[in-house]
């Protein structure tokens, strides 16, 4: 699946996107993978499914076709 990487994610990983292949396609498996690969946690992103910010507790399933977005956390002001 491809997943985008935007603003201070995209410096942390290098590149702003990339081609991801989970063996069970979920948003905690791509966290795991972001976590293992980038040293990315949790608290330090948020994943955007189709445009959709998705919780990241809830067990999603992901597809080939689904549009991903990994964003830095949102400042508010």
């Amino acid at each position: 699946m491809k997943v985008n990487y935007f603003g201070e994610i995209a410096d942390i990983t290098g590149k702003t996107s990339d081609d991801v292949v989970l063996n069970n396609a979920s948003v905690s498996a791509l966290l795991a993978y972001l976590a293992s690969t980038f040293n990315l946690l949790s608290d330090d992103i948020h994943i955007a499914v189709n445009h959709q910010l998705v919780s990241k507790e809830k067990e999603i399933q992901l597809t080939d076709t689904d549009e991903i977005a990994v964003l830095s956390p949102f400042a508010g002001g």
